[in-house]
């Protein structure tokens, strides 16, 4: 249940598009669609628990990431505790995690004549070292599109020139990156949140982007229902059919490829070519529940852990 605080910061934060909707709404995250932030906006959708160990880490760790920030660059940083609007379009919201204070500006940052009172933001990052391939050199502004959306969103709303991102990867490796504002591309990204947003406004939902999207806006079909459908829908079922038999085929050739090599394994954990460790091969355990003998032996036990889900489920018919 949350309190009301949360429930207050929530409705506040579906009052508009922030500043970790933005590369969804665009089609460019990992985690989301524009499906996902349409039905979040519309209060569709659970938030996230905040207690899942990459929301709560990352939460425990922003200020340890932005203390090493300050240190670094002998900058001070300050939190600005509020949801901040564009001047002209209020669907436009930032919520940063730091702001840089630039004495020459300000002694403290604040939002004044529709801007920050800084030219510099500051976000706070941590990151699983296996995906330390998709950050570039520390100093320059390669960092992942959905974060460099998200900086340019901030820049634009706010006003800052620049904004740095902190982050800590693998729990050991601290990179700085910096990022300068776009005019361009900031307008370019408001123009599509201004027709995301009218989408939201009038509850017509965008299209779908995932099959998991599609099953959620449509979850049953309606016996007897048909549509007549246009040259390109198919095109699309023969070649999703041809793909398919494809992966088919591919998988058969796997199967192949994969009884070769534990042929050579025989009884051993590891096999070797020119000194270079090639695979493994080890056994592991897991536990599953019998449910044929379960619903033989126990039935009652059966019946009472059982839960019924259902599906649509594509079957081409060429």
């Amino acid at each position: 249940m949350l309190d009301s605080t949360e429930e207050e910061w929530l409705a506040r934060r579906r009052s508009g598009i922030g500043g970790s909707d933005i590369a969804a709404v665009l089609g460019l995250s990992p985690w989301s669609t524009p499906y996902d932030v349409w039905l979040d906006k519309l209060g569709q959708k659970e938030p996230l628990d905040p207690d899942s160990p990459l929301l709560y880490w990352g939460h425990k760790l922003e200020p340890l990431v932005a203390d090493e920030y300050a240190r670094r660059t002998d900058r001070k940083v300050q939190r600005v505790n509020a949801l901040l609007r564009h001047p002209e379009c209020d669907f436009a919201v930032a919520n940063i995690d730091r702001a840089v204070i630039n004495p020459e500006i300000a002694g403290n940052v604040r939002w004044r004549d529709n801007r920050l009172t800084t030219d510099r933001l500051l976000e706070c990052k941590t990151s699983m070292a296996f995906a330390s391939s998709k950050w570039g050199e520390a100093g320059t502004d390669d960092v992942p599109d959905y974060y460099l959306l998200q900086m340019q969103w901030y820049a634009g709303i706010t006003g800052a020139d620049v904004v740095d991102l902190a982050v800590l990867i693998g729990g050991n490796d601290y990179r700085i990156y910096t990022v300068q504002r776009d005019n361009e591309v900031f307008a370019d990204m408001l123009e599509a949140a201004d027709e995301f947003w009218q989408l939201v406004q009038q509850k017509i939902a965008p299209d779908p982007q995932s099959v998991a999207d599609a099953m959620h806006r449509w979850p049953r079909h309606l016996k007897d229902k048909q549509f007549v459908v246009g040259v390109e829908t198919f095109h699309a079922v023969q070649d999703y059919v041809d793909v398919k038999s494809k992966i088919k085929a591919l998988e058969t050739e796997a199967e192949a490829l994969k009884v070769k090599i534990v042929t050579e394994f025989q009884d051993a954990e590891a096999i070797y070519h020119a000194g270079e460790k090639l695979a493994t091969w080890k056994e592991q355990s897991s536990t599953r529940v019998d449910s044929k003998r379960l619903r033989a032996e126990h039935p009652d036990i059966f019946e009472a852990c059982s839960t019924t889900s259902s599906t649509r489920v594509l079957r081409p018919a060429i």
